[in-house]
């Protein structure tokens, strides 16, 4: 009597096991197509990997407004802020050859001065620009005339009575000095040094502007919310003859705020590469040690420019999902845009999510899109790609 008890209660377990498992939620095509279309979106991607290898993969909707043109998953979009993260790895690569140190004067690395005069003793540093740190305010207009303002009075451009380092506020100015740091150091623009250094090695289709695509087959249109065109296609491309690709640090303040077009696919490409410690497929691009420093919160190193609490640590936004698990990435909203870049170490996930031509709300501090694709993604029982 015993002994069936017992076979029964195990056969109760295992039929709950498996009900359990066939209950468990999954991301799947039909979900992802929902989510976007629910909030209507005109054209978006949605990928995952899993341990540096693509578990899903799908594309919705189109790449322009008129619904011409299917939206496919190596399309590349103007990503808005992810571009600060996806810049930052360019910028580290010149950290790890010595070029710069975290702690370090950026006046003695950029061929102007940038200084709050309201606290002329406190340097800025690279670590305070990418931890977001420095105290400029959120409306500072990255093309600022630093050398004027830092002779006469820069103090407008900052939070009133906080000290470099002392305090986290977001600035597109920040980002856009990123660009500038690289141009100093290598000599070389942006652009080009990205290609050499970044894309080309990891064999991604990106540029900071869309005439410089290595392969401009496939473009998304900067669209507004609901859908209407403000950069179509066409118009894109042709701004190549208004952009300048030279090394210009002092007039290059803009773009690495969020001017980079990348697709879905080559951000999944980023976010593997700093889950694996910065190597991708053989090819190392960073060094393991800068990597965790990149993830660290910046205050907790000893003699740290940074002294304050930053939801940042070098580029690399943390955020928390709906199972306590810590996320590292970046965000980006602008017009009718979002895109997400996130990884997480211990579930070995990566997601990059965009969506285009409709209005981005937050779940939290992340576009509702993105956060619920995380969620989803980490209660997935992923299988290994075949």
């Amino acid at each position: 009597m015993i002994k069936r008890s017992l076979a029964l209660a195990l056969a109760a377990l295992l039929i709950m096991s498996a009900l359990s498992a066939a209950s468990a939620e999954s991301l799947t095509e039909p979900y992802v197509e929902h989510a976007f279309a629910v909030r209507n979106v005109k054209g978006g991607v949605a990928m995952v990997a899993r341990n540096g290898e693509t578990v899903f993969s799908y594309a919705y909707g189109s790449r322009d407004a008129r619904g011409k043109q299917p939206m496919t998953t190596d399309t590349c979009f103007r990503i808005a802020s992810v571009t600060k993260l996806v810049t930052a790895v360019g910028l580290m690569t010149l950290y790890d050859a010595g070029a710069f140190a975290l702690d370090q004067d950026i006046c003695e690395l950029l061929p102007f001065r940038v200084v709050n005069t309201a606290y002329p003793n406190d340097p800025l540093t690279p670590r305070q620009l990418m931890s977001h740190t420095t105290g400029l305010n959120a409306t500072t207009h990255p093309q600022a005339n630093w050398e004027y303002l830092s002779l006469k009075d820069s103090s407008p451009m900052f939070k009133r009575g906080v000290r470099p380092g002392a305090r986290y506020l977001y600035s597109n100015a920040n980002g856009g000095m990123f660009g500038a740091l690289i141009e100093a150091l290598s000599g070389q623009s942006v652009n080009a040094y990205m290609q050499e250094r970044v894309f080309a090695p990891l064999d991604i289709n990106a540029a900071y502007n869309a005439g410089l695509l290595p392969d401009q087959s496939a473009v998304a249109a900067v669209l507004s919310q609901g859908g209407p065109t403000i950069d179509s296609i066409e118009e894109q491309i042709a701004s190549l003859a208004e952009y300048d690709d030279t090394c210009d640090p002092a007039n290059h303040l803009t773009v690495t705020a969020g001017s980079l077009l990348i697709s879905a696919e080559g951000m999944l490409k980023i976010g593997n590469l700093l889950l694996n410690g910065g190597e991708l497929n053989g090819t190392r691009l960073l060094r393991e040690d800068t990597v965790a420093i990149m993830e660290a919160d910046q205050n907790a190193f000893s003699g740290s420019s940074v002294t304050g609490e930053s939801p940042y640590g070098l580029s690399l936004q943390r955020v928390t999902d709906s199972h306590g698990n810590t996320w590292y990435g970046h965000q980006g909203m602008r017009n009718g845009l979002s895109s997400d870049l996130f990884y997480q170490p211990d579930l070995g996930l990566t997601v990059a999510v965009i969506a285009n031509g409709y209005k981005p709300l937050k779940l939290g501090s992340l576009a509702s899109i993105a956060s619920i694709i995380m969620d989803r993604a980490a209660e997935t029982e992923w299988e290994s790609p075949q």
